[in-house]
């Protein structure tokens, strides 16, 4: 999904979080966090020299993977005012990990860079979130508030991606996790950055608070690409075989078949970035409805080991199949694929068709091993 369709989704997905916090108890009820650091943060270590291990965990293995309680772990009643960066804010919906700061005076490439404003910089804060309630949920940016030195600061939008990464925010399943990026602009003085992430629009509770010091933030050149939570597996009975038909209300969903490759050259020549690859469901969908109806791309999620991945944009027809996605009459089908860029030696890949771009409700999940 472009930058441009995930902002109109944001905003749509605020406005309709708006009418439901209207409609809802008081979430400052009955909830409780716990900060604790995380382990393979230091500020004296990069991510991208962690040697693994035989099982591929990382230098740090089982601590990695699976981090236990700290001794700073403290209930609610107990906590700090703020957590810091390198330390994970667990409550009763939402795990949020910050994991580095970065600061720049340009974001981009030599054909095109973001800008800060005169005088100002931007600050990169780069998190690791899990949904850890029992219901899928939307983790919203616009639910973020920022303040410069105890200056209310609004969020920037910037076309880059810093360090590879995907801006944060989207539907997420439970037990599942997203990577991503909030981006400010602040002064080029800024001493201290506070960061809170708010049960709603209309809330004063906040489900975590992190304080960025300006010596806190990473010179380094960090590519994060472990996680912070322990290793995802995906359910067993979520794994579909190619042929196999998912029926709704109003769609049968068959999956056609999955191809993996790094380069597509066709009418245009697309490689897949670094140590990643292209991989490509292809999909037929046949309106089961009484009524025509269009079946959008854009209601498609993917789930690299857990973690959601925007999916990409070809070009090409790929083994005659265009990009899915077209108004079918009641009783009609159509064609097309859907892909996603995945590292290399990804373990599960998981896609899901919602009813709409901000449901919870899924018309079909279909989920395949790298074997």
């Amino acid at each position: 999904m472009n930058r441009k369709n995930r902002l109109l989704a944001l905003l749509a997905a605020l406005v309709l979080s708006a009418g439901i916090m209207g409609c809802t108890g008081n979430p400052e009820d009955d909830s409780e966090s716990t900060i604790r650091d995380i382990p393979s943060i230091t500020p004296e270590s990069n991510p991208k020299d962690v040697e693994e291990d035989e099982s591929g965990k990382g230098s740090k293995g089982k601590e990695d993977s699976e981090p236990e309680e700290s001794s700073s772990s403290k209930q609610e009643s107990d906590l700090p005012e703020y957590a810091k960066v390198g330390q994970v804010v667990t409550g009763d919906d939402w795990s949020i990990a910050l994991l580095y700061a970065k600061e720049y005076d340009s974001i981009g490439s030599e054909f095109y860079s973001d800008q800060p404003s005169e005088g100002k910089k931007f600050l990169v804060l780069f998190f690791d979130v899990m949904n850890v309630s029992s219901e899928n949920d939307h983790f919203n940016p616009f639910y973020f508030e920022g303040y410069a030195d105890d200056y209310s600061t609004n969020a920037a939008f910037i076309t880059s991606e810093p360090d590879e990464m995907q801006d944060l925010g989207g539907d997420i399943d439970a037990g599942k996790m997203a990577k991503g990026y909030m981006v400010y602009e602040v002064p080029s003085d800024w001493k201290t950055f506070e960061i809170s992430y708010k049960d709603g629009i209309w809330t004063s509770h906040r489900a975590a608070t992190f304080l960025v010091n300006r010596e806190d933030v990473s010179p380094q050149d960090y590519s994060y690409t472990s996680s912070v939570f322990p290793e995802y597996v995906m359910d067993s009975s979520k794994m579909t075989d190619i042929g196999t038909e998912i029926t709704g209300e109003k769609w049968n969903v068959k999956l056609v078949d999955v191809k993996k490759c790094v380069e597509i050259e066709d009418l245009f020549r697309q490689k897949a970035d670094e140590g990643k690859e292209f991989v490509i469901f292809f999909l037929e969908a046949k309106n089961t409805s009484s009524e025509d109806d269009y079946f959008n791309p854009f209601f498609f999620r993917f789930y690299v080991d857990g973690y959601l991945t925007d999916q990409t944009l070809l070009y090409n027809d790929i083994d005659g199949y265009e990009g899915i996605g077209a108004d079918v009459a009641a009783g009609k089908k159509t064609k097309g694929y859907i892909a996603v860029q995945a590292p290399s030696g990804w373990k599960s890949l998981e896609l899901v068709y919602d009813e709409w771009m901000l449901t919870r409700n899924s018309v079909a999940e279909f989920g395949i091993l790298n074997e």
